[in-house]
């Protein structure tokens, strides 16, 4: 009796150890960096073709560290990247250009990095009352970022004096990250954190 009972409880660990595997995305080789796009209706990066809405940013996409040919719209490039690091490929002034993001390093703070894709020569973060600035000086097809606590918050993006973009009710989860977009046409603000695909 003990050894039908010893029997049949392995084969229950055995078919739920095989049904563990299905839940859990294989983890990256250890060579691999983390790129993703921004405001790119199609994009390709290596031999993955990822896209993004406008104005958003996509989900971080696998690559080996080296070179990496991205092509955003009719820009192209060749990106170096290095393993274990995260980067937003963007276009700006017809180019492709490359930004190194910053890792939500303190899982007791969210990120928010501020990406300037428009013609203002530069942009500040601030609570939409313009009393507290948490990015500043963030210069055209360039970024900003910084770690903030947990809260629900009114953001907009400043030239100068000129609020010209903003985006209500923001609600920053700890150890997740923002992309915040401002272009001329105002601000996005997209989730994401470090999921990749």
């Amino acid at each position: 009796m003990k050894k039908i009972t010893f029997s049949l409880l392995f084969i229950v660990l055995s078919a739920a150890s095989a049904q563990d595997t299905g839940l859990y995305a294989p983890a990256p080789p250890a060579n691999s960096a983390f790129v993703r796009v921004v405001n790119a209706p199609a994009a390709t990066l290596g031999t993955k073709a990822v896209t993004s809405e406008a104005g958003k940013a996509s989900a971080y996409v696998v690559v080996p560290q080296g070179d990496v040919t991205a092509k955003i719209g009719t820009a192209t490039a060749k990106l170096k990247v290095e393993a274990g690091k995260f980067y937003t490929a963007v276009v700006s002034g017809g180019k492709v250009v490359l930004l190194t993001d910053q890792g939500a390093e303190n899982r007791a703070k969210a990120v928010l990095t501020v990406y300037n894709l428009s013609k203002n020569a530069s942009i500040d973060l601030k609570t939409a009352d313009g009393k507290t600035t948490v990015v500043t000086g963030v210069k055209p097809g360039s970024s900003g970022s910084r770690a903030v606590n947990g809260i629900t918050v009114d953001l907009s993006a400043f030239a100068g004096p000129k609020a010209v973009g903003t985006v209500k009710g923001v609600k920053l989860e700890r150890g997740n990250a923002y992309a915040l977009v401002v272009s001329d046409t105002g601000m996005t603000v997209t989730q994401s954190s470090t999921k990749t695909n």
